[in-house]
């Protein structure tokens, strides 16, 4: 089908006059594919005096209709009469269109439809034929045997109309630079090595009909130009996250020639093939399925690779533990002295607790990772070896450093138990979400009492029944000079005693905070809730009776 572009030439016009017909017809470029058949238009006004005027398509110098009187031989050209009609003015429009079949790549150019008079009047039709992508010529023509550490050039070259775009592919695999596909005529990989071996594809395409692709396949040679190399391992994913019941899939990526053999190791004892363990191969991606996992499961594995010229191993370690945890708040606080923050992690076990630590941002950037750092390790258990640092919620208030930036606050949070709840009344931000056993946890904690217009940052740490993960990275937010003007929430909002409440939190009153206090505090939230969610509704509904 033909596609108009809309673009006019100068000489295009149409005329109303009482005794010379005009054009009712704007010229027009039309790009279709070859092959197609393709009409263009010619319409004219009659007028009284139409009858002496000839209508006439050329092409060039050609012409090849005079009036209703086909002049071309070319079989592949038809005059179609346009059928008379009135327009709701009284006008009465006719003329002739030009049909061209099959059109072919000689048949792209200028066409005009001429009115016969002193002065000629014409229109002028363009005509793009689209031609899809072909390719002429690749070289190597099929199959490239080259040496290790030889350069590579592959060439692909295509012609079409538009000019077709080259993308070089590999099949089942990507790259040797790691990237998906790589656009251009030549393809060049500098060092030959086994990794470079397989099939590569060339693709040109040009939106019209259908891509065309050719292959390549190289062929690394190695010594005495067989292919012969011991064992190398890569391990797709070094920790995996996994827990009791779940199931859990180590990989190994092995090259080698000949193809090794590969063995499974839990620690140095070698694992068979049961109903629990089960070994799987695909090309050179060879996995371990441990099917539910148990306790005795979670540790230190190998995969061990091993041919004639020698042997390798992979270590992969299967973990329980969260994963890390990712911040998700704003990094903009709406407050000017407080700030809520979220994360989240993923853990196959119920999280059981949080550990945030936060300090306000040292004005010399280069402070933060050279002055007191917080070290990414696991820590084991929730005593403290520094006080400042591992203070437990219970034992004394979180102190604001007085040096600014050097000093981690923390807090330690649990999370939800099964009847939706915290272990502790703390400053987690309502409404509490029932508890619902799940992969991904998220995490709210308000912090009050905050600098106004300062940059803070924080790092947490999970901990579900296999321990504590590592530290999250440094996550940096701020607090604004003067508070934003929020609407009222449309629910009530139930708050109790915030942990970083420091007017609470004093150094004087720390001693009198108990594990009492805050039970009571929650006892008392949801007071606060069952009045505002139950008795308040029946309470509306009787004085509407009434």
């Amino acid at each position: 089908m033909a596609i108009p572009s809309g673009h006019f030439p100068d000489s295009n016009f149409l005329e109303e006059d009482r005794y010379s017909p005009g054009f009712l017809t704007l010229g027009q470029k039309y790009s279709i594919a070859i092959g197609s058949t393709v009409v263009l238009p010619c319409k004219i006004n009659e007028t009284e005096n139409s009858g002496q005027y000839v209508l006439a398509w050329k092409r060039d110098i050609a012409v090849l209709t005079a009036g209703n009187v086909k002049v071309t031989v070319n079989p592949r050209i038809r005059l179609m009469p346009v059928q008379a009609h009135t327009d709701p003015h009284g006008s009465l429009s006719t003329g002739y269109n030009l049909e061209i079949r099959d059109v072919r790549i000689s048949d792209a150019g200028d066409y005009i439809c001429q009115i016969g008079s002193m002065e000629p009047k014409e229109i002028v039709h363009t005509l793009e034929i689209l031609v899809p992508p072909k390719i002429d010529y690749i070289s190597p023509s099929n199959k490239l045997d080259v040496h290790k550490d030889a350069p590579i050039r592959m060439e692909c070259r295509a012609s079409g109309n538009p000019t077709p775009k080259i993308v070089w592919s590999r099949k089942n695999n990507v790259m040797p630079n790691g990237e998906a596909n790589k656009t251009g005529n030549i393809l060049d990989i500098l060092n030959a090595n086994r990794h470079s071996s397989g099939h590569y594809k060339c693709t040109a395409d040009n939106r019209v009909g259908q891509p065309d692709t050719r292959e390549v396949f190289v062929n690394v040679l190695c010594r005495f130009n067989i292919v012969i190399d011991p064992p190398e391992i890569e391990v797709e994913q070094p920790t995996v996250h996994s827990g009791i019941g779940h199931e859990a899939q180590l990989v190994c990526i092995v090259h080698g020639e000949p193809t090794p053999s590969v063995v499974w190791y839990q620690d140095s004892t070698q694992l068979g093939i049961t109903e629990q363990f089960s070994q799987q191969n695909r090309g050179n991606k060879y996995s371990l399925v441990i099917r539910n996992v148990t306790y005795s499961d979670i540790g230190n594995y190998t995969c061990q690779a091993s041919n004639a010229l020698g042997k390798d191993r992979g270590t992969l370690s299967l973990s329980g533990l969260p994963t890390l945890c990712y911040f998700d708040s704003p990094t903009l606080s709406s407050y000017r002295d407080q700030y809520n923050i979220s994360w989240t992690v993923q853990s196959y076990s119920p999280i059981r607790e949080y550990r945030l630590f936060f300090r306000l941002a040292s004005k010399s950037m280069h402070l933060l990772h050279h002055e007191n750092p917080l070290d990414n390790h696991i820590y084991s258990d929730r005593a403290a070896t520094n006080s400042h640092l591992y203070s437990s919620p219970f034992s004394g208030s979180v102190s604001v450093s007085a040096h600014g930036g050097d000093q981690w606050e923390n807090v330690v949070i649990p999370e939800m138990n099964d009847y939706g709840a915290p272990s502790h009344f703390y400053n987690m931000v309502p409404p509490y979400a029932s508890f619902q056993p799940t992969i991904r946890h998220r995490m709210s904690f308000q912090l009050k009492n905050l600098k106004p217009a300062s940059n803070y940052e924080a790092r947490v740490q999970a901990r579900n029944d296999h321990g504590w993960n590592k530290l999250s990275s440094i996550f940096h937010f701020s607090t604004r000079s003067e508070d934003m003007e929020l609407e009222p929430s449309a629910q009530p909002a139930v708050h109790g005693a915030g942990l970083l409440d420091k007017g609470l939190l004093s150094s004087n009153d720390a001693s009198t905070i108990t594990g009492t206090h805050f039970h009571k505090s929650w006892t008392l939230s949801i007071f606060i809730v069952l009045i505002t969610t139950h008795l308040l509704p029946s309470l509306y509904a009787a004085l509407s009776v009434v």
